[in-house]
């Protein structure tokens, strides 16, 4: 009996001991996408981070606005399954609006719809 207890309180402590060494990575607070782009915020460091998920030749680009502001566009031509990601500076509590959008050569380019969040 005192064997099977101590076998017990030594799985639980390792079992606890690793959840304590496995730390949250960090993940986006929202996104928004379209066939072929998608785009993702993290308001901890205001950091944009933009997907081209479709191996079709077009480029991507990320529409964003602030506080209601005009809009800024960055693109993105690396290819397909690959990102760029933009480390912003916003005053903390500025509202960020965002789309994704793929480039099409002579056609209207391909955008998601508007998120928002905060910075």
């Amino acid at each position: 009996m005192v064997k099977k207890v101590a076998l017990t309180l030594g799985a639980l402590a390792l079992a606890f001991g690793s959840a304590v060494l496995v730390t949250p990575a960090a993940h986006a607070d929202s996104s928004a996408s379209t066939t072929g782009a998608e785009a993702t915020f993290t308001s901890d460091g205001e950091i944009f981070r933009l997907y081209d998920t479709k191996c079709d030749g077009n480029p991507v680009y990320l529409v964003y606005k602030l506080r209601g502001g005009s809009e800024n566009r960055m693109d993105f031509s690396g290819g397909c399954d690959k990102s760029a990601k933009y480390d912003k500076d916003f005053a903390e509590n500025s509202r960020v609006e965002y789309k994704a959008c793929v480039n099409i050569n002579n056609a209207v380019d391909k955008c998601s719809g508007w998120s928002t969040d905060t910075a």
